[in-house]
């Protein structure tokens, strides 16, 4: 093969769609494996249809990485030779005939091998709710169980749409007016807009993949009214007193209760998310110049951060745990006592809860601790540093945000609190 390739003075490679830089930052995250192909003028882009994480790809042998927990590197690789081999052969065959090559006679080529690789294999009719299916088994293993699952609820309410209209959606009717209707339909099933726009945004999650994949050659989803819906929600914060609240009850009758709040007690501590803070290990403590540390690998990002043991952590610690962090707990089992805690804490301020539901506005007014959630643990390190006068950049070292505006988004104070802040940092003339 490689003296056809000679002949026909072209260069294949294989490579990750995303960029090298962005994938470092983020290790969790998948990219499509794309076959580039450059003959004189001619540049051609197709996509092998899999995605593979930077850490699992081999960027000198363009190949998936031989390691025992890809359990379909070989099906990977094998595609990825067929791939480089119809290529080669059909570039060889045109220059011996001296036909001009273009990108239609490469595409054509490898729709023979991925229709194999992905249609006949798999069994699959790759329409729309044929190409969701072989997405969601490709994903599955590779992203989050919740995020399958949310996955799996989009396609189930198109299918009801489908019902409820009696068609049957496919990549070609996926418009302005489809967009419009569906976002209809979910307002009569009383869905909230944030829950609307998980839904459209997982829709063009699919369609992108599917796009990039050669499946779907459709792109009114691109439009720039077929948008994600969503709006500011009331996530509240616990304020330093409210914490001392939480931390001075006396739940050693409810020893449930007590590991639940002083899960949630290091998350406030810590600035982590949930799946950080809650089981936390004795062994990934260190001490650097007497200050003592935990190494926490952030799930969502892989990212490591050490945070400091604060005096508050070692209490709970030493007192009730013996010198080790709280065991591991069932998070809906630690959210659904907060809310018992809180209340008992008397943190029942109201407040005002507004959202859209039904394709209505609605205002409620609700006692704070029925708002409590193991979330609300990260939103109080944050806010509470940053009233504290903390720099943003410090702060978001910890709770892994990656921009100001992400981060000045999530936490909770007003305007008048903004400016303070900013005032006490010295940038202006005062007193």
């Amino acid at each position: 093969m490689a003296t056809l390739i000679e002949r026909a003075k072209g260069s294949l490679r294989f490579a990750l769609k995303d960029s090298i830089k962005s994938l470092e930052a983020n290790p969790k995250k998948e990219s499509l494996i794309m076959l580039h192909y450059n003959y004189g003028k001619l540049r051609f882009k197709y996509s092998a249809s899999y995605n593979i994480s930077l850490a699992n790809w081999d960027l000198s042998k363009q190949r998936v990485r031989n390691k025992i927990g890809i359990l379909n590197r070989a099906e990977i690789n094998t595609h990825l030779d067929e791939m480089e081999v119809a290529i080669k052969r059909e570039v060889s065959k045109l220059d011996a005939k001296g036909i001009a090559i273009t990108k239609e006679h490469l595409k054509a080529c490898l729709v023979a091998v991925t229709n194999k690789s992905h249609v006949e294999d798999e069994n699959i009719c790759l329409d729309f709710y044929g190409f969701c299916e072989s997405f969601f088994k490709r994903k599955e293993g590779r992203i989050e169980a919740s995020t399958l699952r949310s996955y799996k609820q989009t396609k189930k309410l198109i299918e009801r749409f489908d019902k409820e209209y009696s068609v049957r959606t496919n990549f070609e009717d996926i418009n302005l007016d489809f967009y419009l209707n569906f976002i209809g339909f979910l307002e009569d099933d009383d869905k909230r807009i944030n829950t609307i726009g998980k839904h459209i945004k997982n829709l063009k999650t699919f369609l992108n993949s599917a796009t990039e994949e050669g499946v779907n050659q459709y792109k009114y989803y691109k439009h720039k009214d077929f948008k994600v819906l969503s709006e500011e929600t009331t996530s509240i914060y616990l304020t330093e007193e409210e914490i001392t609240k939480l931390t001075n009850l006396n739940l050693s009758a409810n020893k449930s209760f007590e590991l639940s709040r002083d899960i949630f007690l290091m998350g406030c501590y810590t600035g982590q998310r949930v799946s950080d803070y809650n089981g936390l290990i004795i062994r990934d403590v260190f001490e650097n110049e007497g200050i003592e540390f935990i190494k926490i690998k952030q799930k969502k990002t892989g990212n490591e951060v050490d945070c400091p043991i604060t005096k508050e952590m070692k209490f709970i610690m030493n007192e009730r745990y013996g010198g080790d962090f709280p065991k591991k707990r069932c998070e809906q089992k630690i959210n659904k006592d907060l809310k018992a805690i809180a209340e008992m804490a008397e943190i029942n301020e109201e407040v005002k809860c507004a959202q859209t539901r039904g394709g209505k506005k609605q205002v409620d007014y609700v006692a704070k601790f029925s708002l409590i959630g193991t979330h609300t643990a990260r939103r109080s390190f944050c806010t509470n540093k940053f009233k504290q006068g903390m720099p943003v950049d410090a702060i978001m070292h910890f709770s892994g945000h990656k921009t100001d505006k992400e981060f000045y988004k999530y936490i909770r104070i007003n305007n008048e609190q903004k400016s303070l802040h900013i005032a006490k940092k010295g940038y202006f003339n005062l007193n």
